[in-house]
């Protein structure tokens, strides 16, 4: 039914495996729909790697100090004890702990498809914010990294960055690009 010439113009390599069904060789795609996409595009969720408030991956400040005040002192007597209600311990624990990761919503090239080291528009917190990518989890090429995550940094309008540091390794082959990103790579503690 389907000759491999047929399958080798998909555009991409395909690992086929024969399969015996009824006396006949049927040959079935082992490898269709799985792995990491090759570039980040709208919709796709993005991990934010420094220490802002909106980071998936940093302590949350304001959250700690939830949780200290709910210590409650008894004027009675001079032992401490914690909240018991379930409801303020879940309200203390309800962003620190699982924050939805960023949603891209447009990436600053002519295509609409970003790679390390370009900028996009995402949404996190009910907001729209501006982010590079310094990480992703497509192959890589001509030395560049792969990571386990898409990773971005928030940045301002003026592109100077949320945090005052990034969390995870970054490319170092993001030096040789231009831009504004040096203002990311400032902030940056350890290198790949």
């Amino acid at each position: 039914m389907f000759d491999r010439e047929w399958l080798s113009l998909i555009g991409r390599p395909l690992r086929v495996s024969p399969c015996l069904n009824h006396g006949r060789m049927l040959w079935t795609s082992v490898n269709v729909g799985h792995g990491p996409l090759c570039f980040v595009a709208p919709q796709t969720r993005l991990r934010v790697v420094d220490n802002s408030a909106w980071s998936n991956i940093a302590p949350a400040i304001g959250d700690a100090k939830k949780r200290q005040s709910n210590v409650k002192t008894d004027s009675r007597s001079t032992t401490t004890q914690t909240g018991t209600d379930v409801h303020s311990m879940l309200m203390s624990l309800n962003k620190s702990f699982a924050p939805k990761p960023a949603l891209c919503i447009r990436v600053y090239t002519h295509n609409n498809k970003g790679k390390i080291g370009d900028k996009v528009l995402v949404a996190v917190g009910g907001q729209k914010k501006k982010g590079w990518i310094v990480g992703t989890r497509q192959q890589s090429r001509n030395g560049w990294p792969r990571f386990e995550s898409n990773n971005i940094v928030l940045v301002d309008d003026e592109g100077n960055p949320l945090g005052t540091r990034i969390l995870v390794p970054v490319p170092a082959k993001l030096r040789s690009l231009s831009g504004d990103i040096s203002k990311i790579l400032s902030i940056a503690t350890t290198f790949v």
